[in-house]
């Protein structure tokens, strides 16, 4: 993990170069091996993604024949879902459809000229990770509040690019958009780029930056979340014609970048309006329902400083030793969270949700009474 010093009157923090790649959750063969637990036996709520997914229909072998032919019909898709409109009917704007949000994540700072990019203090690691990797210095601002930490940076001369994660991960913060059209603004002052990782956007679409974004925002969006369908690996980068950004990933881009099972998939799920109205209030409801739940559960044992929370996950920030407790203890009992550590002294302890079947309920209750119970003896 990266070494950060906060600099409270600038607003931003200096960090140099991660020593290892960011660590995520869903990794359940290593903690299987390392606990001596069964791979089937493990309650994994370490991902944000949707425990009931989209119920695909089922792919046939001669889907995976052929080559991946050109995706006119996965983009039209796109275009209705994302910007409620057919394929160029807004010639304006251009839409990639990749393997992935990880994908844009990975090769857009190569696309950016080096120098600042301003990065979430709380968020998904891999931005950070990735930009310092290409060489590019990062500032951190203040999750909760960009607009006020921008006012800080944006008489630099070398500020090429400003990452908002919305809504944030693990963070759950939602920034309105009316404010991401500020901070656009005042960013296409400067020669910078606004670029939206709404990944997690799906159950709240109301709170989109699309359609109306500017020449300079760059939105990042992904079916593995709401949709339940990570393994499909798909994604989708919006943008306008006129960014050259949008230009250079257009060229990184392979002749196969979406695979035809993957394009046969997005169509169908993206194009399921009832199912996705549906969906969006059984995960508010779930999630609401879980968080309230784990409040109390934790808050008896910890001194929880906030609960964090989205439609896909609910996290607690906590003293970093307290949150490292309860996960390594729920670890024992073969449930799997995410720790996201925070500095040396706090921690989020974050919790996906599950299948609300009886056999996950009780699991994750006789894990949390035990964690509790351990917990409470080191008080």
């Amino acid at each position: 993990m990266a070494c950060r010093a906060f600099d409270h009157h600038m607003g931003r923090v200096m960090t140099r170069a991660f020593e290892a790649f960011p660590a995520h959750g869903g990794r359940l063969s290593d903690v299987s091996r390392r606990y001596g637990i069964k791979r089937e036996d493990w309650l994994d709520l370490s991902t944000g993604i949707n425990p009931w997914p989209y119920p695909i229909t089922p792919i046939d072998a001669s889907a995976c024949q052929a080559l991946p032919d050109h995706d006119l019909a996965l983009l039209e898709a796109s275009s209705w879902y994302y910007l409620g409109s057919p394929l160029g009917a807004e010639d304006d704007f251009t839409l990639l459809n990749i393997p992935g949000s990880q994908w844009a994540i990975e090769q857009l700072p190569h696309c950016v000229e080096s120098g600042i990019v301003a990065l979430p203090d709380i968020g998904y690691r891999e931005h950070e990770w990735r930009w310092q990797q290409a060489g590019h210095q990062a500032w951190f601002y203040d999750a909760d509040h960009p607009e006020a930490v921008v006012a800080s940076w944006i008489d630099s001369d070398n500020l090429r690019a400003m990452v908002v994660i919305n809504p944030n991960n693990p963070g759950g913060q939602h920034i309105a958009p009316r404010d991401l059209h500020a901070l656009a603004t005042r960013l296409q002052q400067k020669g910078a780029v606004l670029i939206v990782d709404e990944a997690f956007m799906d159950a709240t679409p109301e709170q989109s930056l699309l359609p109306d974004i500017a020449d300079n925002v760059i939105v990042l969006r992904s079916l593995g979340k709401f949709f339940g369908l990570a393994g499909l690996r798909l994604g989708t980068v919006i943008g306008r014609v006129s960014s050259t950004i949008m230009q250079r990933l257009s060229a990184l881009q392979g002749p196969w970048r979406v695979t035809s099972p993957s394009q046969q998939a997005g169509v169908e799920a993206l194009e399921d309006h009832p199912w996705q109205r549906t969906m969006s209030k059984t995960l508010r409801h779930a999630s609401g329902q879980q968080g309230a739940w784990l409040e109390k559960q934790v808050g008896v044992h910890g001194d929880i400083a906030r609960w964090r929370h989205g439609a896909l996950f609910n996290g607690f920030d906590m003293t970093f030793e307290r949150a490292r407790f309860w996960h390594e203890v729920l670890l024992s009992e073969g449930v799997l969270t995410r720790l996201w550590v925070i500095d040396e002294q706090r921690a989020i302890l974050r919790f996906g949700l599950h299948d609300e079947s009886s056999r996950a309920m009780q699991h994750l209750e006789q894990a949390i009474i035990v964690a509790g119970r351990v917990t409470g003896r080191l008080s």
